[in-house]
């Protein structure tokens, strides 16, 4: 007569929510965690305590939609103002005989870069200092490195480049890649877009007070 296997006991990894058999399943600091997110977990839980590391919770792509429209309007508005009050000057150079192409010329030059230097400092000064932007706060999200650190200036700005200058600022591929990187926020287990997974930062719930 063949005796009958043990069952194993099934439970879900406290990060990502995927069952394993409990043998395939590791105990740190109270919770059950698998192969795939002990690393990062472990991590957190070294540089922050179990009770912060436990407490992290990420972002969908939706409230990170929310906070970049936020963004949008924050730094848009002012810059919308900016323009109104100077396409008047605009239009009397174009229409000027002849039209003054120096000047137009010279505008969208001066006017370029530092529309994009204001962009650049934004971003990466907010993230630097306070982990989110102006949306993000307002959404109540963090940006943090997987193991729950801070941000460094060098993963600041690779992760404005990646975003605004490889994600969505060259033309015609923005729409696949924005796609892409969308579709892997909302089906991975951390909700990593394409430039968390490059930079290995995270968009987690801010716990802390406002």
């Amino acid at each position: 007569m063949t005796p009958q296997a043990p069952v194993q006991t099934v439970l879900a990894c406290s990060q990502c929510g995927r069952t394993f058999a409990q043998s395939d399943l590791v105990q740190i600091a109270g919770n059950w965690v698998c192969g795939s997110c002990k690393p990062a977990y472990l991590s957190r839980v070294m540089a922050t305590g179990p009770g912060a590391a436990a407490s992290m919770r990420y972002a969908g792509v939706w409230i990170r939609w929310g906070a970049r429209f936020i963004d949008g309007l924050v730094f848009m508005v002012p810059f919308g103002i900016a323009m109104a009050l100077l396409i008047p000057n605009l239009l009397r150079a174009a229409r000027s005989q002849p039209p003054n192409q120096a000047a137009l010329t010279g505008f969208m030059l001066t006017l370029l870069p530092i529309f994009f230097l204001a962009m650049t400092t934004y971003e990466v000064v907010m993230l630097r200092y306070w982990g989110a932007t102006v949306g993000k706060i307002a959404c109540r999200l963090k940006v943090v490195r997987s193991d729950g650190r801070s941000l460094g200036w060098g993963v600041c700005f690779g992760r404005f480049f990646m975003w605004n200058i490889v994600t969505s600022g060259i033309p015609y591929v923005n729409l696949v890649l924005m796609l892409v990187s969308t579709i892997m926020a909302g089906t991975d287990e951390q909700k990593r877009a394409l430039h968390d997974r490059v930079c290995d930062t995270r968009v987690i719930y801010n716990q802390s007070p406002a």
